[in-house]
């Protein structure tokens, strides 16, 4: 699946441990991920808190994230710059 099929404003979560997850963001400018330490009680809940307060990965970072861990295909969708 590519990214640019997601819905703008969707996410997608992936747990790095238990206590980490990496959230996707489909943004109007692109697309962005962002990894966070959590609770590890309710990754439904978890990754709101990810999406909001989590370190917004570089882009090569967030690729490899997305393409080995997430299974979603860039395609030329650019990374969004801003917060």
């Amino acid at each position: 699946m590519k990214i640019a099929d997601m819905e703008i404003g969707a996410k997608s979560w992936t747990p790095l441990a238990i206590e980490v997850l990496a959230v996707l963001s489909r943004r109007v400018d692109g697309w962005c991920v962002y990894v966070g330490a959590v609770p590890g009680d309710n990754h439904e809940l978890e990754m709101r808190l990810v999406s909001e307060t989590g370190a917004k990965q570089s882009e090569p970072m967030a690729r490899a994230i997305v393409t080995h861990l997430f299974g979603f295909d860039p395609g030329d969708l650019p990374y969004a710059r801003a917060r």
